[in-house]
């Protein structure tokens, strides 16, 4: 994941932040780039996943047209998606399977 700047909104963070600041705490970070002031829902995950929306980012190539992005602790993407926000029929099985977060 690139360590673009953005203003941020949400439960891990507010104001202007880099990317990988939001990574100190070890925790997956739900990272909502459609310009929505609310951060994506992550439900049960809140324990483990900070969600942040991105109002605005610094503008990167690897991340033209991407509406949210689950990045792993260790800074790599997990998951992706360019479809419009809200519930997303691919979101469900890749990023809040259990297994994937290290909860089986």
């Amino acid at each position: 994941m690139p360590d673009v700047a953005l203003v941020a909104g949400g439960s891990g963070a507010t104001g202007a932040i880099r990317v990988y600041e939001l990574l100190h705490e070890g925790r997956f970070v739900l990272l909502g780039l459609d310009g929505d002031a609310a951060a994506p829902d992550v439900g049960e995950w809140a324990a483990r996943v900070t969600s942040v929306a991105g109002a605005r980012y610094d503008a990167h190539p690897a991340l033209d047209g991407l509406r949210e992005i689950l990045i792993r602790p260790d800074g790599h993407v997990a998951w992706a998606t360019r479809t419009p926000t809200g519930e997303p029929a691919g979101r469900s099985a890749p990023w809040r399977d259990r297994r994937r977060l290290g909860r089986a």
